[in-house]
């Protein structure tokens, strides 16, 4: 079936809401529904009944499922979040409330389905998240953008932005140190900077900058591969080792040690990667693990582009060959009985620098492997 796009709306007013959101949106990713767009959370209060108020957000989602898969795939997460609902259930304080409001411009009138929502141009629970993430929606029965029906809502109701940061899941609860890994110019420090500031944590940045053999390795890498190893090598473990002096608890990093045994392998003849190792793993024994470790890919042709985008001059002659062996030396090191799980992660569809719903989304996929 064709991908279509349709509207979610979610809320919560029982427990922990807004974690209950976050684990809710986690879980109808894995169910082969993809969330384009996602609203700010808004507070608001209930509807209909006396209760406390609600948290309340609507989604852009794109799926294969049909408007009846779709329906199962939400009734299935609502139990699973302790959601039980009755034929008699009316309007009730739940955990968890997921309602198809949209599904493209269809028009279904069913005995286990409507759509469009019938209620939702009478809700300014929808329809202000609705109008933040798709204002030109034109609902396909009134022939109405999202706008207009808010502009001519009846209902009262003021309600509440908040930060959308808060979106943020939990993840350094599961995984207090998370190194975030992957080829040249994918965007590891830019993931990092952007977790550490949203998570207010420690951040362990790569300072290969500091390199006096950087720039002639990538004109003459025979002869200076071994030094530049070498420096690399010795640096970040001097670096690692004032880092956890000062810092014990959650922490972020754009690199783990392992690169250094990594690039040593595809740079260095065998002799030299032979003493080379024995160094790493004295060093490596005294150090912090990470709990996770976060792999990022994408296809060669778009990490040139990434390369070619952030105009490091000496990164400009960087053959594809090379950046091809780079990403083979990951993938054969991550098949060795590691101390620490690796999630890796495409981001061929993810401008997490730019996209907040695109941050979000990746930093879900972070927070699905505490739970998987």
């Amino acid at each position: 079936m064709k991908k279509q796009q349709a509207i979610l709306s979610l809320g919560s007013n029982l427990g922990n809401r807004l974690e209950l959101l976050q684990q809710a949106l986690t879980l109808l990713e894995r169910h082969s529904i993809q969330i384009k767009s996602l609203s700010s959370l808004y507070e608001t209060p209930a509807w209909g009944f006396e209760s406390s108020p609600f948290y309340n957000a609507c989604a852009l989602i794109e799926t294969e499922l049909s408007p009846k898969e779709v329906l199962a795939v939400f009734l299935k997460i609502e139990k699973q979040m302790g959601r039980f609902r009755t034929e008699t259930e009316g309007y009730r304080a739940r955990q968890i409330d997921l309602d198809l409001i949209f599904y493209s411009d269809l028009i279904l009138d069913s005995s286990y389905l409507t759509l469009p929502h019938p209620r939702l141009h009478l809700r300014n629970f929808v329809l202000v998240p609705l109008n933040e993430i798709a204002p030109l929606w034109i609902h396909p029965k009134l022939g109405k953008t999202s706008t207009e029906l808010l502009n001519q809502s009846p209902d009262q109701d003021q309600i509440k932005k908040l930060k959308y940061s808060l979106w943020s899941p939990p993840v350094f609860d599961a995984f207090s140190y998370i190194a975030i890994e992957g080829n040249i110019g994918i965007g590891k420090s830019t993931l990092a900077q952007k977790m550490a500031s949203v998570y207010q944590v420690p951040y362990l940045q790569e300072t290969f900058a500091n390199n006096p053999y950087l720039e002639k390795f990538y004109t003459d890498p025979k002869t200076y591969a071994l030094p530049l190893e070498q420096f690399f090598l010795e640096d970040r473990f001097r670096q690692a080792e004032v880092f956890w002096k000062q810092n014990k608890g959650k922490v972020i990093a754009d690199y783990s040690l392992e690169k250094s045994l990594i690039f040593a392998q595809l740079n260095l003849n065998e002799k030299d990667f032979y003493a080379f190792q024995t160094r790493f793993k004295t060093c490596y024994q005294q150090l912090r693990k990470p709990d996770l470790v976060v792999y990022l890919h994408t296809d060669l042709p778009q990490l040139q582009q990434q390369i070619k985008k952030r105009g490091r001059h000496f990164e400009q002659q960087i053959q594809k060959e090379y950046l091809e062996q780079i990403e083979m030396g990951y993938q054969n090191y991550f098949q060795l009985d590691l101390p620490y799980p690796v999630l890796r992660i495409g981001t061929s569809h993810l401008d997490f620098e730019h996209n907040e719903s695109d941050f979000q989304s990746l930093l879900r996929l972070i927070y699905q492997a505490s739970f998987s």
